[in-house]
This record gives C-alpha cells, structure tokens and sequence, in this order.
C-alpha cells in the first residue's frame, strides 16, 4: 500500500518521467528537449523532477512561469545543472528585473514595453522573444516586431505556441507554423522554437531547434484523441476506503441529495475531496477504479470524502483498500474525461496535504486488482 494507509496520497515515477522525456526526444529528434517545470512541475514537485532531468539525462534548459518560480529553480538545480539555462514565460517586471540578474534567468519577452525594459536595463544579456502567431494570448503582435528588432536585444531564441495542437490535423495548426517561419526570419541568429508537447510529438516540421514538453513529460498525452503510447504513466492518486455501506432503491447520497437511487447499491467512501485537489466538478460524473471496475461518483464530492458506487464491483472491497482516481489501472485522460475537466487541472490541482512519495529505480508494476499494489 503506498503512503500512509489512512490518508490520500499521490505516488510519482520519476523513471517514467525520464521515458517520457526520452520518448519526446526521439520523436523531436533533430531539437533539443528542454524540460517545462513549472507550476511546481505540473503540481508534481520541480524539487525532486528537474534535477532527475539534469542529472540523468542531460536536461539544460528549463521554463517556468514566473522570475520566483525561476530563482527557486536557479537553488535547486545548483549542483546537477548549475548552468542550465532558465526561461521565464511571463517575463521582467519592474520588480523582478534584479532576480533575473540574481538568479542568471532569461526572460520569454512578450511585447515592445518589456523588450524596451530589458534592453534598457540588460541589453547584452540572452533573451527570449515570443511572437503571437494566432493565439492572441502572450506574445509580442506581429506589428511590434519591427520595434522590438531595432533594440538590438541579444535574443538567442525566438518563440511561438500553438494554439491547437491538441488536434494534430486542425488547419490553424500549419497556419501559423508558416506565419512563425516568415516572422522567425527576421532574428538570424537565435534558435527557434514553436512546439510544447503537442507539436513535439507531430511532424518533424513543427520541431525546429528546441521543443517545450510539459504534460507529455508528467505522463498526460497532450492531444484530444486519449492516451498516447509513446507515453508512461507517472502520476498515482489513491485514496483509502473509510466505510462500506448498502442502500436501498429511492436513497439518495451525498450533500443536496444530489444521487437518487434506481436500485439498490453498494457504496464506498473514499478518503479523498475537493480539499485534496478532486475537482468538485467531478460530482455524479468523476469516477475512480476499485474491486477490479471504474466505478463511478455518487454525489457531490466534498471537502474531505467522495462517495463511490461500487455495486457492479467484480471482486470484494474491504476498508481499507485503495481507489485510484488515476494513474496506471485508470488512465488520467480517461479520468479527465469522466469528470468533464482536462489532464492539466487534475495534476495541477494536486493538493498539499497528499501525501506524496518518489519512485525510482525499483519495480512498482501494477495489476488491476481492486486497487491494492502487488
């Protein structure tokens, strides 16, 4: 049983990690792979996954969101990749400018305005530059190129996202593959990047010098069509049963009455709430695997509980035994889908209180078998 037996926990395989790495640097296999760690690594612990990057495979550039998420980055990596190159997504702010020049991070720069204040302040200094090729989310407009290029900033890579890569085939897709191209020109001398995981795992056109995975490396596949096989699970969330009860057709179940019934059911309460990061949303349409079945939510999730209808459960279910609410016997994205949220809300929802535990470099193979590790 992983964790302590009376508390939810989530276990995380920091081999799988590695395989996913791996599996995204073979199919991007003319760019470098960078490693996308932010927001803690996708809820999942930056402290315990980047360094495995560096250390076992060679990872020297990284991505955060923020200059605070970069500078605790800068700490952590200090002695298995002290001069691994950090990016920072939102880019300088007045206030962040000297943790840039503390930490040595280089910022992702997303408009005129922060370009003019990185070159008035560290001109020399590498750079990113993000240029919106459709999203219309972050990133410097088409029209602010002209300007950004006569600062004469030291940019050593160039940047885009696509907005649609979930869906490998969508027209939007090439579109602004060919709009980076034309724009990309204009910088001859920074590497080029277009692609998270989404385009990491598409054709070799979308590749260019470096690829940005985040969701493929944390074990979630980034397209809409469900589970990738190139990709390892790495993520096991389980909760303990606390209580086994039997109702009769016409009970209801859960806060608001919310589950009426039809027959009678088996039910089983899990140690496990919106407080532990199951989205609330999940209420009567989430689901968990215990007793050898995907077994679906009956009623609201709480803060702490989630009642399970267990009643077409093949195999016994005791106190005790485990429900994984995803992981290797329920695969996040069918998860995701049973409970109408994506892959990237139920990581990053990952609450503090799990209890979490770091595999690596043992056999942790799992059967379906109710919920219980052999």
């Amino acid at each position: 049983m992983s964790g302590s037996p009376s508390r939810p926990s989530v276990e995380i395989d920091l081999d799988a990690v590695l395989a996913n790495y791996r599996a995204v640097r073979a199919a991007a296999s003319g760019a470098e792979a960078s490693g996308v760690v932010k927001c803690n690594a996708y809820g999942l612990g930056a402290a315990e996954i980047a360094p495995k990057l560096a250390e076992d495979d060679g990872c020297c550039t990284f991505f955060v969101a923020y200059a605070q998420e970069g500078a605790e980055l800068r700490k952590i990596l200090k002695r298995s990749a002290p001069s691994a190159a950090i990016y920072v997504f939102n880019g300088p702010h007045r206030e962040t400018l000297a943790l840039f020049e503390e930490a040595r991070l280089r910022p992702v720069l997303n408009s005129l305005s922060q370009a003019q204040a990185w070159s008035a302040q560290r001109r020399s200094e590498p750079a990113a530059l993000h240029i919106d090729t459709g999203m219309n989310r972050l990133g410097a407009p088409i029209s602010e190129i002209g300007a950004i290029k006569a600062l004469s900033v030291n940019f050593d890579l160039v940047m885009s996202h696509l907005a649609c890569a979930s869906e490998p085939d969508h027209p939007m897709n090439a579109r602004q593959r060919a709009l980076f191209e034309e724009v990309a020109r204009a910088f001859p001398n920074a590497r080029r990047s277009l692609s998270a995981s989404g385009g990491a795992l598409m054709a070799d056109a979308y590749h260019y010098d470096l690829v940005r995975p985040g969701i493929a490396l944390y074990g979630a596949s980034p397209f809409d069509d469900g589970p990738d096989p190139r990709l390892r699970p790495v993520a096991r969330l389980t909760a303990p049963v606390v209580q086994l009860r039997r109702v009769a057709t016409g009970e209801t179940a859960g806060y608001g009455a919310t589950r009426r019934f039809e027959k009678d059911a088996l039910l089983a309460t899990v140690a496990l709430g919106y407080g532990d990061g199951l989205p609330r949303n999940a209420s009567n349409r989430g689901a968990a695997y215990l007793g050898g079945a995907v077994c679906p939510i009956a009623g609201r999730v709480s803060m702490d509980l989630t009642i399970l209808d267990a009643s077409n459960a093949p195999r016994p279910i005791e106190i005790g035994d485990r429900a994984e609410f995803f992981g290797p016997a329920f695969a996040i994205e069918d998860a995701a889908r049973h409970a109408g949220v994506s892959v990237y809300e139920l990581l990053t929802g990952l609450g503090a209180r799990l209890d979490r535990r770091y595999l690596s470099g043992v056999s942790h193979e799992r059967r379906r078998d109710g919920g219980k590790v052999q």
